[in-house]
């Protein structure tokens, strides 16, 4: 890759094959290349929680009964279904998904939100066929993947990330599923990047506006009065190019903040880390969740 600027993701693993490339050249749109990114990230979008071992299908059927009670295309939708999350009824559901085994149920419950949410038209990531990115793909085919693992390879510009894992009969799935969540936090960190977004200042107004908040119902429902407040569209108006990417910023933003309440709507690094001790995750370079910007002397 030195020298040539490229993305290039494969997969191999367990009758998942798939495998693609990008060249990017000068004529290359900062768009075409996020829109490679988001096929990327809709390619693994899933394989996290069916790698685990969650019954991903079981929790799909249920998420329609589920959601039946919230509005859609209504973030505060999301606090009335992670509200019924603690039922007797979605515990049962859960439970079932993660085949009665317990560091699987906190990925069930996560499913369950995430596959309603989305049901709803809730997003929190930004999918290929965004207004702002939506083309048809430069990226080409590549055939069988090199060998069994995961791998992306990208470089643009000063950004280059580099995820390889071979995987073998001694790999355990949670980590594959920790190769994926890796490649997925750097690929939602610099698709808005990409675009021109400052995501340095909304991180900052993500901290902020989450300051000492935790997890729950009555918090949800702060985060998304925050987003529509006219506060918040002064801090998104400063962040983004054109009006074109405001969209994607709020995506960004939203993400954000839930994971400073440490509400996961994917497979987080924290929660792998803590059902499966001794599984470390790499993380993306870049602010943190939690992590402040340094005041200047």
């Amino acid at each position: 890759m030195a020298g040539t600027d490229s993305i290039e993701f494969f997969a191999n693993y367990d009758g998942w094959a798939e495998s693609r490339s990008m060249d990017i050249t000068d004529s290359t749109k900062p768009s075409e290349i996020a829109h490679e990114l988001a096929v990327i990230r809709e390619a693994i979008d899933r394989k996290a929680f069916d790698i685990l071992g969650i019954d991903t299908k079981s929790l799909d059927a249920y998420s329609e009964r589920f959601s039946k009670q919230a509005p859609k295309n209504d973030y505060k939708s999301l606090a009335v279904i992670y509200k019924s999350l603690g039922s007797a009824e979605a515990d049962s559901e859960i439970t079932k998904a993660a085949k009665g085994r317990e560091e699987l149920k906190p990925f069930a419950k996560v499913y369950l939100l995430r596959t309603t949410a989305k049901m709803l038209g809730l997003g929190w990531y930004v999918p290929s066929d965004n207004k702002a990115i939506a083309c048809k793909t430069k990226a080409q085919a590549n055939g069988k993947p090199p060998y069994t693992g995961v791998a992306l390879m990208a470089k643009y510009k000063d950004w280059i990330s580099i995820k390889k894992l071979s995987i073998d009969k001694e790999t355990k799935p949670e980590e594959v599923a920790a190769q994926l969540t890796s490649i997925r936090m750097a690929v939602d960190r610099k698709l808005p990047q990409i675009m021109g977004i400052n995501t340095e200042e909304l991180d900052i107004y993500a901290d902020d506006s989450t300051n000492n908040m935790r997890k729950s119902v009555a918090n949800i429902e702060k985060i998304v009065n925050i987003l529509c407040s006219s506060d918040t569209k002064k801090i998104i108006d400063a962040a983004i190019p054109s009006e074109s990417v405001r969209g994607i910023a709020v995506i960004y933003l939203f993400g954000r903040m839930l994971q400073n309440i440490k509400v996961d709507l994917e497979v987080s690094p924290d929660t792998l880390e803590s059902m499966f001790p001794g599984l470390k995750i790499p993380k993306p370079k870049g602010r943190m969740p939690g992590q402040k910007k340094k005041q200047k002397k």
